[in-house]
This record gives C-alpha cells, sequence and structure tokens, in this order.
C-alpha cells in the first residue's frame, strides 16, 4: 500500500518545480507566436502584442508567487490559473480574427499539451482543465456565430481535434500517474529492504562480535588449563613413548588402566602416523617447538576426533627431557565456524534481495513486462550452463561464473532510472538527440556499478555487472552502442546478455501484436548471427531452446 500523505507531499513538491517550467515554456511560447501574428494578421498585431506583453507580466508575477510559495501548497493553483489565462487570452484572439475560422484554436491544443505533459495531473485534472477550455472555446463561437449552419462543420472539425487530443493527454496523465505511484512504492519497497538490510548486517555485526568474544574467551580457557595442565596433556619421549599423561587424556584415550610407557602413535590414524612420528622425530633432532599440528587421534571409545597439537621442548641443564604435547579438540571451534558461516550465507542472500529491489526499480522505469527479470537471468543462466560445456570454455564458464551471471543479469539496464520520464514513457518516434540520452543508460549504469565495484573490493559479481550493463547493447559486426565494440572485443557475459534480451524483446513485448512466437524468435536470432548476435552465442541459445521456451512459459506474462 502507498503511504498516501508521503506521496501527496513529494507530488506537491514536483509539481512545484514543474510549474517554473511550465510558466517557463508559456513566457517562451507568447513571444515566439508573436512572428506568427505578424505574418497572419498584420494589422491585428499591435493588439495582440499588448495582450501577450500583459501575459508575459503576469507569468512573472506567478513565477516570482510560486518561488515565494515555500510550503508547496498552492502548485496546482498557480499551474491551473496561468493555463487558464492563457487560454483565455488565446479564445480572446480566435474572437477577434472571426472566431470559427481562425486557425488559432490550434494554439489551444498547444497549450493543453504543454500544461498535461508538464504538470503532474491525475487523469480528473487533465479532464476538467481542459474539457474547461473547450467549454469556453465552444461559448465563444457560439457568442460569434449563434450556430450559423455555415460554420457549424468547420466548428465540429475543432471541436472534434481538440476533444481527440484530450483524450489522448488524458491517456497519457493516467499512465504517468499509474507509473508515478508503482516508482513511488517501489522507492518505499526499496527503502525498507535497506532498513531491514542496516538492521540484519547490525545484528550479524553482534553476532559476529558475540562469536568472536566467545571464541577469545574460549582461547582463554584453553590457556589458563594449559597452564593448569588441565587440557590433554603429555609429555612424549624420543621414541613416541607417553612418560607422563594428565587426567583428561586418561579419560578420553586410556582404556582403565595406566597409559604410562604406551606409544602415541598408536593413537593416531593409520595414513598420518609415519608424518606425525617425522615430525616429533624432527622436534627432538633440531630441539623445536611445534604448533597447530592437526591430526586424527583414536579415543577410547573407537571415535575419531581431529585434534590440534602444540608441542614444546621441556629441558633440563643442557638436554631435552621430552616434549610437552597440548591436545586440543577443534570440535567446538569448527561448530563456532560453521554457525558464522551460516550467517554469512544469510547475509549474502539480503544482499541478493536488495539487488534485485534495485533491479526492479529500473523495470518499472521502463515499460516491461511482468517477470521480466526472472525470465532474463534464466536466460542467461541456461546459455552459459550451455557455453560451459565448451572444452574451450571450461576453464571460464565455472559455476562461479554461472552464478555471477545469473544475479548480474537483473542489473543490466539500471542506468535508465536517470533517463527522464518523458523519454522513457514517450510514445511518439524520437529524435536523434532523445535516442542518445536514452542510449547513455549504459553508460550511465556501469558508471554506477564501477562505484559499487570500486567500494566492494574486486567483486567478480559486480564486475560482470558492469561489463553487462556497458556493452549489452553493443553487436557482434560492431554497429552497436556506446562504443561500438566489435566482436571478442565485447566482453563474453555482455554477448549473452545481448541475445537474452533480444529474445525477451520479442516474445514479451508489452504489445500483443508486436509480440513473436518463439519459432519465429528463434528463425530471426538465427538470421541475425554473425551480425548483430556471436554466433558461439547463438549457438548455445539454439541448443537450450526447449529449455528456453519452457523458461518463458514458466514466468508467463
Amino acid at each position: 500500500m502507498i503511504n498516501q500523505e508521503e506521496y501527496i507531499i513529494e507530488l506537491q513538491e514536483l509539481h512545484h518545480r514543474r510549474v517554473n517550467y511550465i510558466l517557463l515554456a508559456g513566457g517562451f511560447l507568447i513571444l515566439l507566436f508573436a512572428s506568427l501574428d505578424y505574418l497572419m494578421i498584420p494589422e491585428l498585431f499591435t493588439e495582440f502584442f499588448i495582450y501577450r506583453q500583459v501575459l508575459i507580466v503576469i507569468t512573472l508575477l506567478l513565477l516570482i508567487l510560486n518561488y515565494s510559495d515555500k510550503a508547496h501548497k498552492h502548485p496546482h493553483t498557480i499551474g491551473f490559473l496561468f493555463f487558464i489565462l492563457v487560454s483565455l487570452v488565446i479564445i480572446f484572439m480566435i474572437y477577434r480574427m472571426g472566431g470559427v475560422t481562425s486557425p488559432y484554436f490550434v494554439g489551444l491544443i498547444v497549450c493543453m499539451a504543454v500544461y498535461s505533459s508538464l504538470a503532474p495531473l491525475t487523469t480528473v485534472q487533465c479532464l476538467v482543465a481542459c474539457f474547461s477550455v473547450v467549454t469556453f472555446y465552444s461559448i465563444t463561437i457560439f457568442y460569434t456565430h449563434s450556430l450559423h449552419k455555415a460554420y457549424l462543420m468547420d466548428f465540429f472539425n475543432n471541436l472534434f481535434f481538440m476533444i481527440s487530443f484530450i483524450f489522448i493527454i488524458a491517456t497519457q496523465s493516467w499512465a504517468d500517474t499509474r507509473a508515478r505511484k508503482r516508482e513511488f512504492q517501489l522507492r518505499m519497497l526499496e527503502n525498507n529492504a535497506a532498513e531491514e538490510l542496516q538492521e540484519l548486517a547490525y545484528v550479524l555485526q553482534k553476532e559476529v562480535e558475540k562469536r568472536s568474544k566467545e571464541h577469545r574467551a574460549t582461547e582463554k580457557s584453553y590457556q589458563l588449563l594449559f597452564d593448569q595442565i588441565a587440557d590433554d596433556a603429555i609429555v612424549l619421549g624420543p621414541r613416541g613413548e607417553i612418560l607422563q599423561a594428565n587426567v583428561m587424556f586418561e579419560k578420553h584415550f586410556g582404556n582403565g588402566g595406566s597409559i604410562t610407557g604406551k606409544s602415541l602413535f598408536d593413537l593416531v590414524v593409520r595414513h598420518q602416523q609415519k608424518d606425525f612420528q617425522q615430525t616429533i622425530n624432527r622436534m627432538f633432532r633440531d630441539n623445536s617447538s611445534l604448533s597447530g599440528h592437526k591430526v586424527l587421534l583414536c579415543k577410547n571409545d573407537h571415535t575419531f576426533i581431529e585434534a590440534e597439537i602444540n608441542a614444546s621442548q621441556l629441558v633440563r641443564g643442557q638436554s631435552s627431557s621430552g616434549i610437552l604435547l597440548m591436545i586440543r579438540d577443534t570440535s567446538t571451534r569448527k561448530e563456532l565456524e560453521r554457525k558464522l558461516f551460516r550467517s554469512l550465507e544469510i547475509k549474502k542472500k539480503t544482499e541478493t534481495a536488495a539487488i534485485m529491489a534495485l533491479a526492479k526499480l529500473s523495470e518499472f522505469r521502463d515499460i516491461s513486462t511482468t517477470n521480466h527479470l526472472e525470465r532474463i537471468r534464466e536466460y542467461c543462466k541456461l546459455i552459459a550452463t550451455e557455453l560451459s560445456h565448451r572444452s574451450t570454455l571450461g576453464d571460464v564458464m565455472t559455476s562461479t561464473y554461472i552464478e555471477d551471471i545469473y544475479h548480474a543479469s537483473i542489473l543490466h539496464d539500471i542506468g535508465k532510472v536517470a533517463i527522464p520520464d518523458t523519454l522513457i514513457f514517450n510514445k511518439k518516434q524520437l529524435t536523434e538527440r532523445e535516442r542518445d540520452t536514452v542510449r547513455r543508460h549504459t553508460i550511465i549504469g556501469g558508471d554506477v556499478i564501477k562505484e559499487m565495484e570500486e567500494e566492494s573490493k574486486g567483486s567478480g559479481f559486480l564486475a560482470m555487472a558492469k561489463h553487462i550493463a556497458y556493452f549489452h547493447h553493443e553487436r557482434w559486426d560492431g554497429k552497436g552502442y556506446p562504443y561500438g565494440l566489435i566482436a571478442r572485443e565485447i566482453p563474453l557475459a555482455a554477448r549473452i546478455m545481448t541475445i537474452a534480451d533480444a529474445y525477451e524483446a520479442m516474445t514479451s513485448s508489452s504489445k500483443k501484436e508486436a509480440m513473436m512466437s518463439h519459432g519465429a524468435a528463434i528463425n530471426h536470432l538465427s538470421e541475425l548471427s554473425g551480425l548483430k548476435f556471436d554466433p558461439m552465442v547463438v549457438e548455445a541459445f539454439l541448443a537450450k531452446n526447449v529449455e528456453i521456451n519452457q523458461v518463458k512459459q514458466t514466468y508467463s506474462l
């Protein structure tokens, strides 16, 4: 659910900023159309120019008023007032030019277009504002011509175009409002996820501190036990015979009688006996010590423990009287390590969820179909898995690589969060400059992930995500963007992402009439092999096309 109060506050702030753009755009168009007055109606140029000057003064006053509205309480009123004033002046000009025959009714359409495209209006607000203008226009025409039959068709023609345009911009307003609410809701979810991640990180930090404290306390206890010879401790002779053993050692490794005189080597697991015996002999020969040596010892109940042995020479006078061995069961430490590992796994899963939330933000900023990211990452994983079976790629396509591309692929369009709504949701053909702006999402996304990579100190996953974000719109023949890389200059992960993204675009379009069947998409991809796509990756894609189709069906629209 959307927090309505926060959403309204944010909408008011957005409306406040957009009002400045409306006023500036309106003022510019008011002056620009003065040249049109001079060309079309030179006899009324001076009169109309005065009206335009008055509107410019009003525009400046409204700009000052909007700037003074620090609390953002009246942006809708200011914007609507300006829209109505400009519309009324245009209607008056239409009246002065003869009414229904005046081509200046187009100015009303321009006025509605500027206001509805810049102001974040709801559908109802858009309809009320625009039909108010249509009403004033209709009244003016009726007053001028009294529904004279000769002008009736012209009036209905003008009215038809205005009403048609109103329904178009009302539909756009509905889509924009829905998108804004979805984006706001997703940002709230992202913020909540970030807060939860921070809380989990804090809990994990405390848990690690607790475990570390426990570990230090355990080590301190071990040291105390060593000092008191309360740990498993023995004194060993030069042939490995046990010269002396403490109570704990007798309890663990004795059989009811004294263990003194028996060989320690007999307690060592068979495949380690020779190595351990050589280690002890070397200590006697070199008069050295031993620290952290791992060995498997058989207890009196015939179970094995992984023991950590610390040993030092016992020196009397100038000669060694034996070696003191402190034997420590490391199972407790292993258990702590396993618990710490589980905690780190939880952290990794939480980070993965946060990355998915971040990727979903870019998905909802675009006109994407349901489960778009889920399908994309499955396609990439299937292609990478198929490539891993090739001998030439066996060293590259490891299980880690496949896992990384599974997660990294969902961040391919993260840069679209920086592209303006007017371009993302524009249904008209974009200009070359606008297309260049949209294409910059690859560089923006790559740069963002690059900063994340620098913070994480060499993350392989983020390095792959960076390559995918930068280069997933490059082409095998070098005609892609942003850098025009060719063939194997393009990183392999980006080449995999390119064909997965293309298949997704063809088979999961938001416009059902533009969707291709699985078979048609396969044929189209095959035709572009060696042009847009890496032939090797296309071949892997075709080998997995049945599984890919199953993924498409499983994560259907």
